[in-house]
Order: structure tokens, then sequence, then C-alpha cells
């Protein structure tokens, strides 16, 4: 065995001679050289299309490569890899070299911004957090093989277990999506001042039945969202509990009935564990650790972001506002896996529904439509219809897991809250 050769020339010399892109994982990223990232990336790209690999159909192909990753590669370059690739047994053993350099590079990489973080000052417990996540990006997960003979018959023994889905407040919604399910992705999606944050803190508080919820309400402060959910609980009217120690003589105060109801239903607040972070501007990242602290006092519910659009980039991070979302979009869903709890995401929608004639609400009207309808397991519309300032309905627009259709909610604004809709003959609202 040659020790002089090159790890990353070997292997690329490798793919050139033999059937090493069948055998062998290698991300291009893996590669320390620019030159030798460009042309793992074309070798890819070149056996995906069902093209050779020698040397020649790179040489042909390297146009594809933009011109300052290609400086120095020519056809003598290339011949000259293809003539000093080891033998083809050999591709693993180069292959799990140029893996472990690239592990080790990140690992230096996020040594550094560790200690950046840590030398700018901060919380520690947040840095403890990022520090997880960057070590544990470094290293690429290969999964073991696995046959569904080897897994089928606890699949099948699991039929027989309870399901794991809490139900939702609305008994029309778990007839379609069947509650919320551990490890998935729901976006609830409405217009300014339709009532998804109404839908949010119903369902953070009726999910806080069943164990801790992180609520990160990024558009309205802890106070707003505690007022609301005494009105919600108590059934005391939203416009007295605003007035309450308000100088203004001209608003309603709150009766002695009100009262009585706050003092009987205050033990049912305090005993769900419910918890509110109002910061304004938080990344994905704080909403991990946050979520993460909550978990370690016991079993994590649910997380619940109200809304989607307003969290914050990276610092530094100036990509266009709609790569960010997908990136956000992408974590959110990342993060239901990593907490084994349901994610419910509030979202805006844009103002293009307006311009329909039934104004009704489609997943293209949601802001920065395309990752998140791409990364969601559910998707839920809000629209209310003008001639109403009570019916609120809510479509259920993509199901992973069942059916699509109509859920029919009464908006009950001066509780903070939404029920189901009552019937008449007709089949409307009576």
């Amino acid at each position: 065995m040659n020790h002089d050769l090159d790890p990353e020339k070997a292997i690329i010399g490798l793919a050139m001679t033999s059937k090493a892109l069948d055998e062998i994982d290698l991300d291009p990223r893996d590669f320390a050289d620019i030159r030798h990232e460009a042309l793992w990336a074309l070798l890819i790209e070149l056996h995906t299309q069902g093209s050779p690999t020698d040397p020649l159909t790179v040489l042909k192909s390297l146009p594809r490569i933009p011109e300052d990753h290609r400086r120095g590669v020519d056809g003598v370059y290339l011949t000259d890899l293809r003539t000093a690739a080891p033998i083809a047994p050999l591709a693993h053993h180069y292959a799990s070299m140029v893996a472990n350099a690239a592990t080790l590079r990140r690992l230096d990489a996020a040594g550094r911004r560790i200690i950046q973080l840590a030398d700018a000052g901060g919380d520690a417990q947040e840095i403890s957090e990022t520090a997880v996540t960057e070590v544990a990006a470094c290293i690429r997960a290969t999964s073991e093989i696995t046959m569904v003979a080897d897994t089928i018959d606890t699949t099948i023994d699991g039929l027989k277990e309870p399901s794991t889905a809490i139900p939702t407040p609305w008994a029309d919604l778990n007839r379609l999506i069947k509650g919320w399910r551990p490890g998935a992705l729901y976006v609830v999606a409405a217009r300014p001042g339709v009532g998804k944050s109404i839908i949010g803190l119903q369902a953070a508080f009726d999910l806080a039945k069943h164990g801790n919820v992180a609520f990160m309400s990024l558009e309205m402060p802890r106070r707003e969202v505690e007022i609301r959910l005494i009105a919600q609980v108590a059934e005391v009217h939203l416009a007295r509990l605003n007035g309450a120690n308000s100088d203004d003589d001209s608003l309603e105060r709150l009766s002695q009935r009100d009262w009585e109801n706050i003092t009987r239903h205050r033990a049912v607040l305090t005993e769900r564990p419910l918890s509110i972070d109002d910061r304004s501007y938080v990344t994905v990242s704080e909403i991990r650790s946050y979520a993460r602290t909550l978990a370690r006092k016991g079993p994590l519910s649910a997380l619940i972001v109200d809304y989607l659009q307003l969290i914050s980039a990276p610092r530094g991070d100036r990509r266009p506002r709609h790569e960010l979302v997908a990136d956000i979009s992408r974590s959110l869903k990342i993060l239901a896996k990593e907490l084994g709890c349901p994610v419910i995401a509030l979202s805006q929608l844009n103002r293009q529904s307006e311009a329909r004639a039934d104004k009704k609400p489609t997943i293209a009207d949601i802001r920065e439509s395309g990752a998140v309808e791409q990364d969601a397991d559910v998707i839920l519309l809000l629209h209310m219809d003008e001639e109403s300032v009570t019916d609120l309905d809510m479509l259920v627009a993509k199901n992973r897991q069942g059916a699509q259709g109509l859920v029919e909610l009464q908006r009950e604004g001066h509780f903070a809250r939404a029920t189901q809709r009552p019937w008449s003959a007709g089949g409307r609202a009576a």
C-alpha cells in the first residue's frame, strides 16, 4: 500500500477506474481541497445520470464546475489521478480516511466557535446547548442496514398498544388528523386577526394536561398571553380583563362574579405545566435550548411557536428571507423528532387570498410556502367569512396520515377560544 498517496486523490482516482461510487458514501463537503470537492460532486452527478466517470467524460463535463473551483484541473491532472489510483478493494480504506479527516476539521471549527461564544460571555446553559448541537453536527450519522423482516414484528405488536397521539380540543379535527402526534410538525396558518393565536394557545393549554408545554410567544408579551388564558379558562370577558387596572373610566370593570370565577379557576391555571417564553428575537437554536431545558424538568408534550415568520436568523446570516424560512421550517421538523413531541408552528398567510372571489386560503398563500408545505405533516388553514364574526373554518389542507377536510368551529373571541360550531338542521350554525 502506498502510504504517501493523498486519500482524496486516491478515492477520486478510484471513482474513475472502478465502481467505488456504488460502494462508498462520501459527501462533497468531506473533501478539504475545493477542487476535489467539486470533482466529487461532478462524479456523483454523472454516476446518477448513468454516464461514464472515466477521465475523458469528466474532462468534457468540467465546464459544469465554477471556474474558480477547477483551476489546475485538466486532462493531465485527471489522468494522473487515475494512474495513481490504488486497487479497488482499498476504496473503503481511503474513504474512511477522507471522512475521518473531514470530521476532525469540523470538530476543530466547532471548537473555535464554542471558544468564541464562551469568550463573549452570556448564558452558560445556552452556550452548552449550542456546543452539544455543534459537536453533534460534526459527526456524519451512518445508519445500520435494517431489513423489514428485522422490525415488522415490533411494528405489528405496536398496533395493539394505545395511540401516542394526544387528542386536540376539537372532536371533528380529531376524526381527521387523529390528534397531535409526537415527532410531527403542524402548521396553523391564517391572516392577522382570524384566530391562529387563539387556536395555538388553546391547544397549548389543553396539551399541558399531558406534560410540559413550551409556548414561544414571539408576538405577544407574557401578560397578554396569560390574560387570554384567564379569559379562556375562567370564562371572563376579555374586554373586562383588559380594562381591569386601567384609568379609563369608560372601560368595563371586572364584576364580583368575574373575580369569583378567576379565583375558582386559579388552581387549574397554575397546575398545568405551561411555560411561556415571550422574547421577541429568538433563533431556532434558542428555541431548541429552551425546549430542552423544559424537557429536563419533565416529559415534554408539545412545543408551540407563535409565529414561524418571526423567528430570527442567526447573527450575521444575511441570506434572503425565503431561504431562512426554509431552514427554519426544516429545523422545526427535525426538532419535533429530536424532542419526541408535536411541534405546532403558527404562520402568517399573505394577501393573495383576499384577491380571490371566495377569499378562502390555500397552502400557496402561506408566506414562503414552499419549504413549509414540504416539511409540515399537517397544515391547518383558518378562514372567517366576512358575513359572520363567529364562524371559523379550519381547513385540513395537508394531512400525511389521513384525510383532508373541513372542521367548522365557532370563534368566541371574548373568551379567546374556539369551540365546535353548533349545528342546525341545515348543517350550519344555529
